[in-house]
């Protein structure tokens, strides 16, 4: 590893990623309510047996988040002072008030003020309006995280800083949801299954769909973000950030691989499951023989049933998200290629990011 990996805090990156991984769940399980849980009287509403564990799933990630927020002042101080733990706490108000961090940090407070009480009047996820608005201050806590990360570096709202916001949010939508019904919500999605298979398969198209819209913002910002903070190939392999990169890239490319299975073969076969017609579900034709050698989905079909094969990759896939996310709360403690690049100004570019 190089000199900017070994400089790299250990305890920085356990609260970035705290951080990361409880704004993403948020994230995720509220826009899982409002796109997925809201079928507009169409037809059954999960039971409270569901929704209940992620609404206490959403409880404990907003005390992370409460907490992980104060952990980034404090890391953050005890960075622009240069002073240990015990000492930064005369420096909190110069950083809250007088600092470009700290001004963008008090937008978390007022975000974690509308969340609690959300959380606390509607339990169970019981109101979408609610529900919207908190999703909305889970949203303002992303865009504190950009206006004040690497995006910020080439001033305040630019387009930089509003793509490293889209791809966040995407990455959220997407993954915190997995994330989030991976710890919880499949114990319970499967239960009673046999007398709700309509409703359970209605809910996996829809989750489908908004996992498959997130993946192509996901996929534009991604290739955005990565070419301007590597500017070049050779990046990817000769420095430490390149590196952590391609580890991330690689496990998104596994998530969306099992993502793909779930989407052209277990969502099909959940509805024939669900209608009754278990053979409707599957594929043919070439997508039939591509399928089978990639996952061999025949002869798992005749083993166990659509639902506990689609449950299973997506768990799958929830795990494979939180390595994702540790691997971003690795990039965001390395100094990017782009910096490496102009090494004889860098320091002073370093001192120029701590005093905003």
């Amino acid at each position: 590893m190089d000199h900017s990996m070994s400089v790299a805090s250990v305890g920085s990156m356990i609260v970035t990623a705290a951080d990361l991984l409880a704004l993403a769940i948020c994230i995720g399980v509220l826009g899982f309510r409002i796109w997925v849980v809201s079928f507009r009287g169409e037809m059954l509403q999960p039971s409270a047996a569901f929704l209940q564990p992620l609404w206490w799933l959403l409880g404990i990630c907003l005390a992370m988040l409460t907490l992980s927020s104060l952990g980034e002042l404090i890391r953050r101080a005890m960075e622009m002072s240069a002073r240990p733990l015990a000492e930064v706490a005369p420096m909190l108000p110069t950083v809250l008030f007088k600092t470009h961090f700290g001004r963008v940090w008090l937008l978390r407070p007022v975000a974690l003020l509308v969340l609690w009480l959300g959380w606390r009047t509607r339990p169970r996820l019981g109101s979408p309006a609610i529900s919207v608005a908190m999703l909305a201050a889970a949203c303002l806590i992303a865009a504190s995280r950009s206006l004040s990360g690497h995006a910020a570096d080439w001033g305040d709202i630019t387009l930089h800083e509003l793509m490293d916001w889209s791809h966040l949010l995407a990455v959220s939508f997407w993954g915190g949801s997995l994330i989030g019904l991976t710890l919880t919500g499949f114990s319970t999605f499967t239960a009673g299954s046999h007398e709700r298979r309509q409703l359970v398969a209605a809910m996996a198209r829809r989750w489908s769909a908004l996992a498959g819209a997130a993946l192509a913002v996901v996929a534009l910002t991604g290739i955005y973000n990565a070419w301007l903070e590597l500017q070049r190939i050779a990046a990817f392999w000769e420095t430490a950030y390149g590196r952590v990169l391609l580890i991330k890239l690689s496990l998104v490319l596994i998530i969306v691989v099992l993502g793909a299975v779930n989407r052209y073969v277990g969502i099909p076969s959940l509805q024939a499951w669900a209608s009754g017609s278990p053979g409707d579900g599957k594929p043919s034709g070439l997508r039939a023989i591509v399928l089978s050698l990639l996952t061999q989905e025949r002869s798992r079909r005749e083993r166990h049933d659509p639902l506990v094969q689609f449950v299973r990759r997506a768990r799958l896939e929830g795990l494979l998200m939180i390595g994702t996310l540790i691997c971003v709360a690795v990039l965001l403690s390395l100094m990017p290629p782009r910096h490496l690049s102009r090494m004889p100004t860098s320091h002073h570019t370093h001192s120029h990011e701590m005093a905003r």
